[in-house]
């Protein structure tokens, strides 16, 4: 039996799988417009970068074209095909990264092409390429020759540096969502002669990561332990080996409590069953960005937002470090332990930040609460006279003035006079030295004693504050905020 992701690779531009991509080059070779030189084809793995790329070196290169596409049949498209003709030259970046690489290419790029019209040279994960590469790369990409066509291709094309990115015309492969897997898979089921519904074909594609090329290795695996009737809980049975019985709500809810040892050696177990922990990584962050959007719609559940954005990237990290791991649990375990890390740190956080305001409340309590006639006043004296304390102030600042309209003398502990504020604002301003020496100069001359200013937030603003003095001063409620700012700025 053939392999289905090799066998049913794509052929031509309208048989992509890939929705996006496949209308995007659709637009670049059926119009009447000159075609760019220089492609940068990014997305995900197994998304179809580099068939595609190979569809465009037999576009380009097709002796009989079908409304801008290949026609599958001609000499240069079945040669292209076998992947045995010398003008399209695929390079592996990741292995061939360097400046000396480069300029190899770059020789090659001004020979002209052997027995096609046009050479193709497709760099896959070109990202991987050194800065000094690039650099050589550019001027190539920027004129290249007339002969040749560039498609590079990669999975991550934030690493490329900006000056390569703006020479290139990007074409975006995205992951691949259940409606296109779902048409994708039965092209093979349909080719195959297999018996698959509908439902086991969408279980299939939700445990794919969004890849085409997953999918068709999944089904071919299937196919191959299963024979060629697949049935719904043969297909569990099988999954369970590949993405682990530990469902993603149960993780969910063992993460919830807290509990990392039950976590680990649920994961620890798996690995003894050879699960894949790419797969199953792939169903985690499905799950967990479907719950993410619930939060998102106002749906009550057990996980903050704030907690699932930190789960998901750390998912993502995993997700991308578990490929080629020779423990293939540990990327998943690191990120498990790191979540629990932080999100433990923040609770510590939250309660140490919940003990402060106990003693800062515990304290307030003690100083309302201890009314001291060590300078010879009562704090009532104070309120009685607490008009004219605002009255001789006003000459020295209007301002200070307005701010303790808003205010009421509360106790007098030892020398210091404590006033009750009824915002941070007002309490923040009052306490700058200058301002605090003005009150004190005032306190004096009105009480004839030397008293300190000290300031204390009250719990409430609804209470209203009442003046008995004198002038006529305007009364104000604590809870006015717009009078309060009137008085003070005009």
């Amino acid at each position: 039996m053939s392999v289905f992701h090799i066998k049913y690779r794509p052929q031509k531009i309208a048989e992509l799988d890939s929705q996006t991509a496949r209308e995007t080059l659709a637009n670049f070779f059926r119009g009447t417009r000159e075609i760019p030189r220089a492609f940068l084809f990014s997305g995900p793995k197994g998304s179809g970068k580099t068939s595609a790329a190979r569809i465009l070196a037999k576009v380009v290169n097709c002796l009989s074209p079908v409304l801008g596409d290949a026609c599958g049949e001609c000499s240069n498209c079945l040669e292209i095909g076998k992947q045995t003709v010398v003008d399209v030259i695929e390079i592996d970046a990741a292995s061939n990264r360097g400046i000396d690489d480069v300029r190899s290419l770059k020789d090659r790029a001004y020979l002209a092409p052997t027995s096609l019209k046009y050479k193709v040279f497709i760099i896959d994960e070109v990202h991987m390429m050194t800065k000094e590469a690039f650099n050589a790369l550019l001027k190539l990409i920027e004129e290249p020759p007339l002969h040749t066509f560039f498609v590079l291709c990669t999975t991550d094309w934030e690493k490329i540096p900006e000056t390569v990115v703006s020479r290139l015309v990007r074409v975006e492969f995205r992951r691949g969502t259940v409606a296109e897997m779902v048409s994708s898979a039965k092209k093979v089921v349909e080719s195959e002669g297999l018996k698959v519904d509908n439902e086991v074909l969408e279980l299939l594609a939700g445990v794919a990561d969004g890849s085409f090329r997953n999918l068709h290795r999944l089904l071919n695996e299937l196919v191959l332990e299963k024979g060629k009737t697949l049935k719904k809980d043969d297909v569990n049975t099988f999954l369970e080996l590949r993405v682990g019985d530990y469902l993603p709500e149960m993780m969910a809810s063992d993460m919830v409590k807290g509990d990392l040892k039950i976590v680990l050696n649920r994961l620890e177990k798996m690995a003894e069953k050879q699960v894949d922990f790419v797969g199953f990584t792939g169903r985690l962050i499905e799950y967990f960005q479907a719950l993410f959007l619930k939060v998102v719609d106002g749906e009550n559940v057990d996980w903050t937002i704030e907690r699932l954005g930190l789960w998901l990237r750390l998912l993502m990290e995993a997700s991308d470090r578990a490929k080629g791991v020779a423990i293939g649990q540990l990327p998943l375990e690191l990120a498990v332990v790191e979540f629990m890390k932080k999100v433990e740190s923040q609770k510590l956080k939250v309660e140490s930040k919940k003990e402060e305001e106990i003693i800062k409340e515990e304290k307030q309590e003690t100083i309302e609460t201890v009314d001291s006639v060590e300078v010879g006043m009562e704090p009532k004296e104070i309120v009685e006279k607490w008009g004219e304390v605002l009255a001789a102030i006003k000459p020295y600042n209007h301002s200070i003035e307005a701010f303790l309209r808003a205010t009421r003398p509360k106790s007098i502990l030892g020398k210091k006079l404590v006033v009750e504020v009824f915002y941070p604002f007002h309490k923040e301003k009052l306490e700058e030295q200058r301002n605090r020496k003005v009150v004190e100069e005032v306190l004096r001359k009105i009480t004839g004693s030397d008293l300190e200013f000290s300031c204390v937030l009250a719990k409430s603003k609804i209470e209203p504050l009442v003046v008995s003095n004198k002038t006529a001063i305007t009364e104000v409620a604590p809870g006015d905020d717009y009078e309060v700012a009137k008085q003070i700025f005009g």
